[in-house]
């Protein structure tokens, strides 16, 4: 079974726990991360062994061995590398929210839908237990109605 090559873009705190769940997975293979900080793209590189680094998100999507990504930058700043991954042909998991405005979320709907690859949005809070006991709970009206969360 082949590898799917896969690359971080942010490696941040949460970026390096998709560096350590995809370091997990046996038909994945960690290719290349990639963050500004050169000393924290040194740490994380060495921690998880992976030789493919790069301060420049745009170079790491010109390598036509990386076949997906993961964009874990600050949720402000994802608009840029999730259009270029898309463009690039990459498949695209992006953390949310995917964007700060309707429009820049448009813009990477619109880049997902002309891209080839899959494109997904990290929304793992809806599987937790909790979450789905208070969703019951509202619509049993156990719980007064929902001015804000």
């Amino acid at each position: 079974m082949s590898r799917t090559r896969y690359g971080v873009i942010g490696l941040g705190w949460f970026g390096e726990k998709h560096c350590e769940a995809l370091t997990a997975l046996p038909q994945v293979e960690l290719h290349s991360v990639c963050t500004r900080t050169e000393s924290r793209l040194s740490e994380v590189a060495g921690r998880f062994d992976v030789s493919r680094t790069f301060t420049d998100y745009r170079e790491m999507l010109v390598d036509p061995e990386l076949d997906a990504v993961s964009v874990v930058t600050m949720w402000d700043q994802h608009v840029a590398p999730a259009v270029a991954a898309l463009e690039a042909g990459k498949h695209v998991f992006l953390e949310k929210p995917m964007a700060s405005t309707v429009a820049d979320c448009e813009r990477i709907v619109a880049a997902a839908e002309a891209a080839g690859g899959a494109f997904r949005v990290g929304h793992i809070c809806r599987f937790n237990p909790r979450y789905a006991a208070a969703k019951e709970a509202i619509e049993s009206g156990r719980i007064g109605r929902v001015i804000s969360m």
